[in-house]
């Protein structure tokens, strides 16, 4: 009986280090995010209706928009740049990161209140301006908390992290399904109810949050050394939002909020393996970089293989079982009015296949601190959307954008990979010859 219970254990810590490794704690907090977000998409899109999920949607991709700059300008760089430092640096680096942190958010809220209110004219369907003061709020408190948790995954306290996202994440379901319960769920509500847990979520997780010391050297340095990474991804990002996503906007404007509903319940469904994708986003990049430093050129390959191989078979068997039958799924998350879009969940089964590939690449490119060809990629990306987002969509309808995004993708993922396996190869070579990783003061 001891021998079994001995194997046993064997097994279960084999299981441990070969599948999950370093990632459980990532993929735990995420699979709170990811459910929660879920399981708020599904309360929004039967309660509220289609066409109000809709204005929700097209007002939540603005604070997307400005996540998605400080994922490129302030977490992208401290990810791969963070666990490079010394013990004895880390209070003035993060310092200084926060002090970036700051004053983007700022910035960010203004952009969104301005930006609502002066776009929202071009959606004929959707009231979008009266929504612009409870989404800048939003946009200031989801950023703000989610630098928090990505600080405690850059630090490898990725408990706190987890912590912190079960309190900002989870108190939101009951908070919107009671606004429902008592005849006051919309979109402006649900963005006040997301914005007060995240605001709570943020004030515990500080606690937690190491000693910091504000030096304006570092804060000079590191916004030097962070830009000279980041540069090339927030022009990325910038670019993802006229490349991928025009195809996500362009339905819309020709067939109403209604669509851009549609798009996002359908998307919805994949949202499992977001556990995963986000879960690997907020581990990865930092293992990376940790592998490049120790074990070199050679070891980051190895662990970037390791990732694409164990997560991208578990990506296709999900999508495997969400493309057999979109019908079944769509009929018992949303009901039956949504059984008619099962093809558009088929399309995004094959878009989630290709879009797990570029995480693990990306952190490959951003470990070297060479993220030009990500630039490039989204630029290759945008002139294609720029060409055909509008034909087709107004020719072949919601699966005209489904198919724009799958052909982006592949353009991307393309670039990218070609990329890291000719600078990997250049940069073993160079450190044959005694290259190194730069400090402060270069």
């Amino acid at each position: 009986m001891s021998a079994k219970i001995s194997l046993w254990d064997r097994l279960l810590q084999g299981f441990r280090a070969q599948f999950l490794g370093r990632e459980a704690w990532a993929l735990a907090d995420q699979g709170i995010v990811s459910g929660t977000s879920f399981l708020t998409n599904v309360i929004l899109a039967r309660f509220m209706g289609l066409r109000e999920f809709g204005i929700f949607v097209l007002a939540w991709m603005s604070v997307l928009f400005v996540n998605s700059l400080q994922t490129a300008l302030i977490v992208a760089p401290m990810m791969s740049i963070g666990p490079k430092q010394e013990e004895k640096d880390r209070p003035s680096y993060f310092g200084a990161v926060v002090a970036q942190e700051l004053a983007l958010v700022s910035c960010c809220f203004i952009l969104v209140l301005v930006g609502l209110k002066t776009f929202s004219g071009f959606f004929h369907h959707a009231n979008l301006q009266n929504l612009a003061l409870p989404l800048a709020v939003a946009a200031f408190a989801y950023q703000m908390q989610d630098f928090v948790r990505r600080y405690f995954f850059a630090t490898r306290q990725s408990r706190f992290a987890l912590a912190d996202d079960a309190l900002s994440y989870l108190t939101q379901l009951p908070i919107l399904f009671l606004l429902h319960l008592y005849g006051h769920l919309n979109s402006a509500t649900a963005l006040w109810a997301m914005s007060g847990t995240s605001i709570v979520g943020l004030v515990v997780g500080w606690f937690w949050v190491e000693r910091i010391e504000f030096h304006w050297s570092w804060i000079k340095a590191i916004s030097i050394r962070h830009w000279r990474v980041s540069r090339w991804i927030a022009g990325s990002t910038v670019l993802t939002w006229t490349s991928s996503n025009l195809f996500l906007l362009s339905a819309p404007v020709y067939y109403g909020a209604g669509a851009a509903g549609v798009l996002k319940a359908s998307q919805n469904m994949m949202g499992a393996a977001n556990v995963w994708f986000l879960g690997l986003e907020n581990v990865v990049p930092v293992e990376t970089a940790r592998r490049l430093r120790e074990g070199g050129v050679h070891a980051m390959l190895a662990y970037t293989r390791s990732i694409l191989t164990r997560w991208g078979l578990l990506t296709l068997c999900f999508a495997g079982v969400m493309a057999a039958a979109p019908a079944l799924w769509l009929r018992l998350i949303y009901g039956p009015e949504m059984v008619q879009y099962a093809y558009i969940l088929r399309l995004y089964a094959l878009l989630y296949l290709l879009l797990f590939l570029g995480g693990p690449l990306r952190a490959g490119l951003q470990a070297l601190e060479f993220t030009v060809p990500i630039f490039w990629s989204y630029l290759a990306m945008t002139a294609f959307s720029f060409a055909f987002a509008i034909p087709m969509a107004k020719q072949l309808g919601l699966s005209g954008s489904m198919l724009g995004l799958i052909a982006t993708q592949i353009l991307f993922q393309s670039i990218v990979g070609v990329s890291l396996l000719i600078k990997s190869r250049r940069v073993a070579r160079e450190a044959r010859l005694g290259s190194h990783f730069p400090t402060l003061a270069e």
